[in-house]
């Protein structure tokens, strides 16, 4: 609202994030894109299964561009192999948070 006051105020990333799937090639070049014009850039991290980069948009939210490795298929693990993931996942978070 254009007559409404708005402060800017800090946030954790996971606040305000959004991931989008892009190519692998679309991936790099947005890197050395947002390198060339010298805007924070983090990353390229390695997921294992997919490679992320992370940029803030000029509201403060971070966007993720993310692209899938070669043979990631998640739709191809079992059940099992989901639930297995997921309680490693939160068993991971229980001890990071414990520490």
């Amino acid at each position: 609202m254009p007559d409404a006051p708005f402060a800017f105020k800090k946030q954790h990333d996971y606040d305000l994030h959004i991931a989008l799937e892009v190519s692998a090639e679309d991936l790099r070049a947005m890197f050395a894109k947002g390198k060339a014009a010298d805007i924070e850039v983090r990353g390229i991290a390695d997921h294992g299964f997919i490679d992320s980069i992370y940029f803030r948009d000029p509201n403060g939210y971070v966007i993720e561009l993310t692209a899938k490795r070669p043979g990631h298929d998640p739709a191809a693990a079992s059940t099992e192999e989901v639930h297995a993931g997921l309680a490693n996942w939160q068993s991971s978070k229980t001890t990071a948070a414990g520490a």
